[in-house]
């Protein structure tokens, strides 16, 4: 009687093992990759504490340059070299990635071998399964190029408007278009060669309308990505006659942890026509 009670016990702890490891197995491999921020939609294998993502669905997502010959691959994020002989199916560079699976012909690299190579960050979170493979540089060359985008579409909106003007009513004196104050020859220069950021930035304010202008106000900010002001500075001219310039200029150094920060201007006179309300 007690070898079929421990027979029993033991069938059922077995079981029971087996089922945890099916669900532990399952809940590790549900991963979500995310590669610079952009989910990664190629195929993965979760293995020991190495992450294998397919390889050619990898590169499309970065800016790496790949060489194949046959089965074996070379990545580099310059002029490809390859190797005389081949001892590894992937390089980078010349050196061969020790973590690398070829299975039902896709060849898959662990995330954070090729992350050590192309100075990446690969942030694995457990609970929740989320990995991010993610270059600084690149994330923040790639917002730079968002917020000159939109500062580009801003000025675009702005000479549309400019050319729309409101009816004057009988009797009214005309407004002055709000971009007949127009900053040229931008020229900002960014330092950070000493440990601190010093930004140097001069620019031309000019008349572009047909008569003069009085009271204006040139307000020139730094800005971060995230359009926080970082400094800001104050011109004033009693009157700019037509085609008439001023030089401006601005020296602000960077004591914060802002990267590469942003100039933006706010320009101000007398009798400026108002901008409609969106």
């Amino acid at each position: 009687m007690r070898k079929k009670v421990g027979k029993k016990i033991l069938r059922s702890l077995l079981t029971l093992a087996i089922i945890i490891s099916i669900f532990t197995i399952s809940f590790a491999q549900n991963l979500y990759i995310f590669i610079h921020n952009k989910p990664f939609k190629g195929d993965y294998i979760y293995q020991g504490n190495r992450i294998y993502v397919e390889l050619k669905e990898f590169v499309k997502m970065t800016n790496l340059k790949m060489y194949n010959q046959g089965n074996y691959y070379v990545l580099s994020d310059k002029n490809i070299i390859p190797p005389s002989t081949f001892t590894s199916l992937v390089y980078f560079n010349n050196k061969p990635l020790k973590y690398v699976i070829f299975q039902n012909s896709k060849v898959y690299i662990d995330l954070f071998e090729i992350a050590s190579f192309t100075k990446a960050t690969v942030e694995f979170s457990k609970d929740t399964g989320i990995v991010d493979y993610y270059n600084k540089q690149k994330i923040e060359s790639t917002a730079e190029e968002v917020y000159k985008a939109t500062q580009q579409v801003y000025n675009t909106k702005q000479e549309i408007y400019s050319k729309d003007k409101k009816k004057i009513q009988a009797g009214e004196k005309p407004k002055i278009p709000a971009d007949a104050i127009k900053i040229i020859d931008e020229n900002p220069q960014y330092d950070d060669r000493n440990n601190r950021g010093e930004l140097r930035y001069t620019a031309k304010v000019k008349n572009t309308y047909k008569e003069p202008i009085e009271d204006i106000k040139v307000k020139i900010k730094v800005v971060s990505l995230a359009n926080d002001v970082l400094y800001e500075q104050v011109f004033t001219f009693s009157k700019l006659q037509p085609g008439e310039t001023k030089e401006i200029s601005l020296y602000w150094i960077n004591n914060s942890t802002v990267p590469n920060p942003q100039i933006k201007h706010e320009i101000d006179f007398k009798g400026k026509e108002e901008q409609e309300k969106q």
